[in-house]
């Protein structure tokens, strides 16, 4: 982001809080600049259509002027989230998962699964690192001075489609259907939302990864290399894929009842 886009970002941010009030030196003085530069750049908002001088101190954001801060903001997050991603990837030592015994000062490969971290002296990877702590398997262990690079591909999500209760509920699911998608996916992690999604987990004996704020905990989990099944009644899952879509995480629909025919 440009100097002078940030600046206004934040003029913006002040207009919202305190409109349609509004004192340039206020401004100025939570953003350290002076007063003319907080004038000039209201000047430019006010040109470009994004806020509105009503005369006498008086501003307010304008449609576009929303439109912008909220992409801003948007942008921003992204921004901060890929900083916070480089900043974990280079800290000095990080947590892992052993799979066998290891002892400090022995070479490990690294890898991720299910988005966790697991060390072994007994895979060929990209990434290898040194054990500082040490530990028996299924164990946490410290890791540093890590070489290569520990590849994390985004994961996609199967949808399985389950009927609402007007539908028939958890007695007209399709379980051939789950549980093949279950075998296929073996690593996946498992969302459910609603009852009828729980009875389902029950009834196959599986404990689901995710059960609140779902469409955010699948985007979470596939950005961190998971693959994720999701148990979602119809009216969810038109959610779910829309948030996904929105991500660019690729997905696959699967109808999991055992009639198509529709009352709702």
């Amino acid at each position: 982001m440009k100097k002078r886009n940030i600046t206004e970002f934040q003029i913006l941010s002040e207009v919202v809080r305190k409109q349609p009030h509004i004192k340039q030196k206020e401004i100025a003085d939570i953003l350290g600049i002076t007063v003319q530069g907080v004038s000039e750049h209201m000047r430019n908002l006010i040109k470009d259509e994004q806020i509105k001088n009503k005369g006498r101190g008086e501003y307010i954001i304008t449609e576009k002027g929303m439109a912008s801060l909220k992409t801003w903001i948007s942008n921003f997050k992204n921004y901060l989230n890929d900083v916070n991603q480089n900043l974990y990837r280079y800290k000095d030592v990080w947590p892992a998962i052993a799979t066998e015994e290891i002892v400090p000062g022995e070479t490990v490969g690294v890898y991720m699964k299910k988005g966790i971290i697991y060390v072994s002296k007994n895979i060929e990877s990209d990434a290898t690192a040194k054990v500082f702590y040490g530990g028996l398997s299924g164990e946490d262990v410290a890791i540093h001075e890590i070489h290569g690079h520990i590849e994390v591909q985004n994961g996609k999500v199967i949808v399985l489609k389950i009927p609402s209760e007007v539908m028939g509920g958890s007695r007209n699911v399709d379980y051939d259907i789950v549980q093949k998608t279950l075998e296929e996916y073996p690593d996946a992690v498992i969302a459910t939302a609603g009852t009828v999604g729980t009875v389902i987990a029950n009834k196959l004996e599986i404990h689901p990864d995710i059960r609140f704020a779902v469409s955010e905990g699948i985007v979470s989990a596939c950005n961190r290399g998971c693959d994720v099944i999701a148990m979602i009644t119809g009216k969810m899952a038109e959610k779910i894929i829309k948030t996904v879509d929105k991500n660019k995480i690729s997905y696959t629909l699967l109808n999991a009842s055992k009639t198509t025919d529709s009352i709702e």
